[in-house]
Order: C-alpha cells, then sequence, then structure tokens
C-alpha cells in the first residue's frame, strides 16, 4: 500500500509541475495524498482515493493488480470548479470506464469524497 501511495505522490508531482513558455520556472509542488485510503469502485474497477495535504486535490489510484493499473485519477479544484486530470498506462477499456464515472461527479460530489478520506483512517 506505501508503494502505491509513493508512486502516486511521486507522479502527482509530475503532475502539478506545469511551465508555459516565457514564464520562470516555479518550484515543483510536490503534495503529500495520505488522507485514506478510502475503496471506490468505477467503471466497475477497484480503486483507492486518497486527499492531498493541500485540502482540495483528490487522488484515485487503480488498485495494484487491476487491470485498470498503474493508472490514477486527480481532482483539482480550479477556478470554476475541478479539473480531472489522468496518467497511467493500464487497460484503456477499464479507465475509460471509470472516466465516465467521475466527469459526471459534482462539486459537492468531490467534496464528500475530501471529507470521507479524511474520515477514514488508513489501514
Amino acid at each position: 500500500m506505501k508503494l502505491v501511495l509513493l508512486g502516486a505522490v511521486l507522479v502527482l508531482a509530475a503532475l502539478t509541475s506545469v511551465t508555459a513558455q516565457g514564464e520562470e520556472v516555479a518550484p515543483k509542488q510536490t503534495l503529500k495524498c495520505e488522507f485514506g485510503p478510502l475503496p471506490k469502485t468505477y467503471g466497475e474497477t477497484s480503486w483507492l482515493v486518497y486527499t492531498c495535504d493541500d485540502g482540495h486535490s483528490v487522488l484515485i489510484v487503480a488498485v495494484p493488480g487491476s487491470p485498470a493499473a498503474p493508472f490514477m485519477f486527480r481532482f483539482k479544484a480550479g477556478n470554476d470548479g475541478y479539473v480531472l486530470q489522468s496518467q497511467g498506462s493500464g487497460d484503456k477499456e477499464f479507465t475509460t470506464a471509470a472516466f465516465g464515472d467521475l466527469k459526471v461527479m459534482s462539486v459537492q460530489d468531490i467534496e464528500e469524497l475530501i471529507s470521507l478520506t479524511k474520515a477514514h483512517v488508513k489501514q
């Protein structure tokens, strides 16, 4: 389980370090996603949901050994709600199905995940 979390934190650092041409390079922001895991099912596949230490980002990681692994989604807070990001090389059939379930989540649904993961004790 710790390997999943460590991998997710490292990948999350890559997702958060975007540089626009002509701008100064900002230091990479590494989020720790340690609230959770909360087991959930999306696209008929098992996932582990974590909330990150910024209190707004939600990381959804494919359970090791699932056909969707290795793959992760991230809900990132934006100006108009949340942006859904994804990264990985899991079976596209399963990751696309999970994406279909996640992309229709409301801000309220995502905030509920944040509350649930913060209340869920690490196992």
